[in-house]
């Protein structure tokens, strides 16, 4: 199974332990973990959905008239388009960041979506403009992200010769 990993062996002392569970010599049960495919995009949809939820609490916040003052209207437009936006974003930062061990990689797009929800809530753009320029945006960033991946792999073939 490819998407199993062992479980350690406890740590059993000979003197308090009258019977161990697992024999030595003998190979730990193998736990089940989700595919690569699978977490990718639930990683992704959860930061989408964790923004748009802060998002909601902005323009619930805004209300009391404290830091922001809400404009008329729904704010489902702008909260759908940047769950969109973010969710995208969540897809291209797991390609970004695969095969990198780094621990903040979701503040990279956590905090500026969040100022674009405050800002597009504040301000109210039309809902096209915040999909054309975050998808332009994303575009330039994929395509910059593919072109670094392409010269790293480049330099990693040219390493093993």
């Amino acid at each position: 199974m490819e998407n199993s990993t062992p479980r350690p062996a406890p740590d059993i002392e000979p003197e308090t332990a009258a019977e161990p569970d697992i024999e030595p010599g003998t190979t730990a049960e193998p736990s089940w973990s989700a595919p690569v495919w699978l977490r990718v995009p639930a990683a992704a949809l959860v930061m989408a959905a964790v923004m748009t939820g802060a998002g909601y609490a902005v323009y619930r916040w805004a209300a009391t008239g404290l830091p922001m003052e809400p404009l008329p209207g729904s704010p489902w437009p702008y909260l759908g388009a940047w769950a969109v936006l973010t969710f995208l974003a969540g897809l291209l930062l797991q390609w970004a960041t695969s095969g990198i061990d780094y621990d903040g990689r979701w503040a990279l797009i956590g905090v500026p979506f969040f100022a674009g929800i405050r800002l597009s809530l504040a301000y109210r753009p039309d809902p096209a403009l915040i999909y054309a320029y975050g998808l332009a945006a994303l575009a330039a960033g994929a395509a910059g992200i593919a072109l670094w991946r392409r010269q790293r792999a480049a330099a990693a073939a040219a390493g093993r010769r």
